[in-house]
């Protein structure tokens, strides 16, 4: 057993054993689309990007599977299948496999011979008639006979080989592979390129599907589809469409063959095209021209019910009733989030990319809703540039690269100012927005500017930070590529102080929202680290101390009522208080891309909101601001019982000290739906008992604190 399954098993094994510790953080990560798919008759089995979403076709109602609540070791579900004897197996992006059993995931597997397991990717697993599992993946093809695994690579499929994107058999059990350099076919022990006669090529994707007449269908050329009937090969025109955009095949109860075609910049392609007298031909219907629009996943089932997804929305055509509903938990399209903001009324705003026009929006209860963005192709393009100011209900304020909107309660109206993109707000009302190269200043109405002409502002290329203080001082980073680096406050009486880079040689690249904490110290993300002032110093405590820290990002910046720091990195936060250096990272966050941008922000709650560009959204809750991380409380013995029960069950736990006693129960959302303070308790043995016969039926998870030390077991309420 290599060390990457040894790590693997040992994670699994702490899992179901209900170990965690103190840093405890919640996925609200985007289904943001349907990777692959199982359709048993009465209900959609879809590996998204965000867990296992089992569907009943009937009533939709959904069903949600994610490390949270079930043995996965990755949320990201790439592939899916079901094997002759009905058994339905998953794959994980981390090239894990398992069986699904309809409530966890079993028999988890890892192929053998990984050359690099921190780098491999999986794309697709399928069964083949005989029991064999075939894995496609970026090293290449393996296959699974009885426990015996195989490697098949350069050596096999030739020099130019790169990746394996898809898997599929014929009726006789021979296995095809889409790959870089076409389409291969493994008969009698031996591989064969059948397409090496033809220009077929894959790119970034290659889509394989065998129709019912047996004709094997071929996408990810950048330029052709092709049809191979078993002997030859005829090639079609995608007619200025990018081959590798395609997205799946799909087959009506007609025999009609249809491809989805996924481009979000590019609304004048339909979504959807139909093989007719020999060419694909754009195909449309009301559920296509209301949903078709980046469409993800298009599949007919055997009654012709058709389901076409797009992002997180799943909608049925059943002979021209068309139901709608959502894959996802939350209202967050994709896990690209750049910005969050908290409104004035304790809502969480989620600034992301959008191909419905709208952001995700999260009440102080919990609630998910949605915001609707004015039109604009340059919002759903270049989202990056916004942020959003919520003062009322309505007075909301909105930058883009076309300008400051603002929305009345009615409608949005559109100032024409350069590209704008930070916001702030100070005691008075006054708004600030930040502009390439000007600061523009909204007060009682009246619109006025900062510019190098009417103020001493010292714009060198980039605007690049904003913040107002306490005192109503406005704060302003700027900086050049070749250099050169200033950070100015405005005071309420219009005196700028300026402070460069050149007399503060940590000034670096200040970027961001500027951050004010309760010691009156102004603080802004450096590149590299963080720039800190207390009034007489510029330092960077991060960069002082990046031998004992994750990571030297500080993409963004918060703090709590206690001073403590928080920092957020490409993996999580990293937190500081008296000199003391924490870390909370995030499990579902790989440590492979430095350059993933991240954003925190607190609700009023004292929750913790965790944005990336990569990753999708996670919260965090301190037990206390007044103690993060205190000294470790252990526990041993934890365990539930009965288990499952339909109403009370009791806990028994051990305490090695003193300690204080609360327990929440979570649904599998992540959200509390019960919750116990039992006190102070001595050292010592304990059993309690919890009533659960006020929440719904369903799988829980049970998290026993003692002072910050947690552990949760898993119950069914029946």
């Amino acid at each position: 057993m290599n060390l990457f399954k040894s790590l693997f098993f040992l994670t699994l094994i702490f899992s179901l054993l209900g170990a965690t510790n103190a840093q405890e953080w919640v996925s609200y990560q985007s289904q943001q689309q349907v990777n692959d798919l199982v359709d048993n008759g009465d209900e959609l089995i879809m590996a998204t990007d965000a867990g296992l979403v089992v569907m009943n076709k009937t009533t939709l109602e959904k069903t949600i599977f994610n490390t949270s609540n079930s043995n996965l070791s990755n949320n990201h579900i790439q592939s899916i299948t079901q094997a002759p004897n009905g058994d339905t197996f998953i794959g994980t992006y981390d090239v894990v496999m398992g069986l699904f059993d309809g409530s966890d995931i079993q028999n988890v597997i890892i192929p053998e011979g990984i050359d690099n397991p921190n780098t491999i990717e999986l794309y697709d697993i399928e069964i083949t008639p005989n029991g064999d599992l075939w894995v496609g993946t970026s090293e290449g093809v393996f296959r699974k006979q009885g426990q015996d695994w195989t490697k098949y690579d350069e050596t096999d499929l030739g020099e130019f080989f790169f990746k394996v994107w898809d898997i599929e058999f014929d009726s006789a059990g021979d296995v095809y592979i889409g790959a870089q350099n076409g389409v291969h076919k493994f008969e009698d022990g031996l591989w064969s390129n059948i397409s090496s006669e033809t220009s077929l090529l894959g790119y970034l994707d290659a889509e394989l599907f065998f129709s019912e007449s047996g004709d094997l269908y071929f996408a990810g050329d950048l330029d052709s589809i092709g049809r191979y009937d078993g002997e030859n090969w005829e090639l079609y025109s995608n007619g200025g469409l990018n081959g590798s955009q395609i997205t799946g095949f799909t087959e009506d109860v007609e025999d009609n063959v249809y491809f989805n075609f996924q481009d979000l910049h590019s609304q004048g392609y339909n979504s959807i095209f139909k093989l007719e007298n020999n060419a694909w031909m754009p195909y449309t219907d009301i559920q296509i021209e209301t949903y078709g629009f980046n469409s993800s996943y298009y599949h007919i089932d055997d009654q012709n019910i058709r389901w076409l997804n797009n992002n997180i929305y799943l909608s049925a055509n059943d002979n021209g009733s068309i139901s709608s509903t959502s894959i996802s938990s939350t209202t967050i399209e994709y896990n690209n989030v750049y910005r969050i903001h908290k409104g004035l009324n304790g809502d969480m705003f989620f600034i992301s990319f959008t191909s419905t026009n709208r952001i995700a929006v999260v009440d102080p209860d919990g609630n998910w809703s949605s915001f609707e963005l004015p039109s604009s192709n340059n919002l759903l393009a270049w989202p990056i540039a916004g942020d959003i100011l919520f003062i009322a209900e309505d007075d909301i304020w909105l930058t883009s690269y076309e300008g400051l909107y603002h929305y009345d309660g009615n409608e949005w109206s559109l100032n024409e100012f350069e590209g704008c993109n930070r916001l702030a707000l100070d005691s008075q009302g006054k708004i600030y927005v930040a502009a390439t190269d000007r600061i523009y200043i909204i007060e009682n109405g009246i619109i006025s500017e900062y510019n190098t002409s009417n103020s001493v502002i010292a714009v060198l290329e980039v605007i690049s930070g904003l913040g107002v203080d306490a005192d109503d001082n406005l704060w302003i980073a700027s900086f050049s590529w070749d250099g050169d680096n200033v950070i100015q406050k405005v005071a309420p009486n219009g005196s700028w102080t300026t402070y460069d880079g050149e007399d503060h040689p940590v000034i670096i690249r200040p970027e961001g929202d500027f951050h004010f904490d309760i010691n009156g110290n102004v603080w802004i993300s450096a590149q590299p680290g963080v720039i800190k002032f207390d009034g007489q110093n510029f330092t960077n405590p991060i960069m002082d101390n990046i031998s004992n820290l994750e990571s030297y990002k500080a993409f963004s910046i918060e703090s709590d009522s206690e001073g403590r720091m928080y920092f957020a990195h490409q993996y999580g936060v990293t937190t500081l208080l008296d000199g003391v250096w924490e870390e909370l990272l995030i499990d579902d966050v790989p440590h492979v891309n430095s350059s993933t941008r991240s954003n925190i922000k607190f609700d009023d709650a004292g929750t913790l909101w965790w944005a990336s560009k990569g990753y999708g959204v996670f919260s965090y809750t301190p037990e206390n601001t007044t103690s993060v991380f205190p000294e470790v409380t252990k526990t041993s013995n934890f365990s539930v019982y009965p288990n499952p029960t339909n109403n009370f069950t009791n806990l028994q736990f051990t305490a090695n000290e003193k300690t204080k006693v609360k327990v929440y129960v979570y649904n599998n959302l992540g959200q509390v739906v019960s919750s116990f303070d039992f006190g102070i308790f001595n050292q010592g043995d304990f059993q309690q008992v919890i009533d659960l016969g006020n929440i719904p039926n369903g799988v829980y998870s049970i998290q026993l604190f003692l002072n910050s030390f947690s552990s949760t077991k898993t119950v069914i309420k029946y």
